[in-house]
């Protein structure tokens, strides 16, 4: 999913997060539920005499866990790209931990590289003199082509930082 915002007087900023149909609270009451459903069951056999399904079920819960967790924690995953009249920056991390890395805009590019791999995902760089950052690489093939479309036009353009009037808020796909 991306977001992107463009203002006269601060550049162009693009927004991208994986997409994820649960919230927070709605992925802890999944969980919680499909681990009781799993441990009611065990319980039961366990009373009925077959007591050794309780480690197993144990263990399955445990990984239910880890498994939510995991999807949770990359869910939280954000990368923002600014542009403004002499750069271009990359923000990329989750809550806690950022990595930035900026690139004067003259010579920043945009790359959409093919894969190496038939059926495998393009990779969208980002850099310049030999350093590159790849975004979006929880976009579809789609989305990400059209925002190495929207960040090439915009890192090339100069009518935008030359006073042209600006979009207020647009949000591409």
């Amino acid at each position: 999913m991306v977001h992107t915002t463009l203002r006269q007087e601060q550049g162009c900023r693009f927004v991208i997060r994986p997409n994820r149909s649960l919230s927070l609270p709605q992925t802890k009451l999944v969980c919680f539920s499909l681990a009781s459903v799993c441990l009611v069951v065990a319980i039961l056999f366990a009373a009925a005499g077959f007591w050794p399904v309780l480690p197993f079920a144990g263990a399955e819960v445990v990984a239910l866990v880890m498994a939510f967790y995991l999807c949770a924690r990359s869910g939280r995953t954000i990368e923002v790209v600014y542009v403004r009249e002499d750069r271009v920056g990359v923000e990329k991390g989750s809550p806690g931990s950022r990595r930035i890395c900026e690139f004067k805009r003259p010579w920043a590019r945009v790359a959409l590289q093919p894969a190496r791999i038939a059926r495998h995902p393009n990779r969208l760089l980002v850099g310049s003199h030999g350093k590159q950052v790849q975004l979006g690489a929880f976009l579809t093939e789609d989305e990400r082509r059209r925002l190495a479309g929207e960040l090439e036009r915009v890192i090339s353009s100069e009518k935008f930082f030359s006073g042209a009037p600006a979009k207020a808020d647009a949000t591409p796909g």
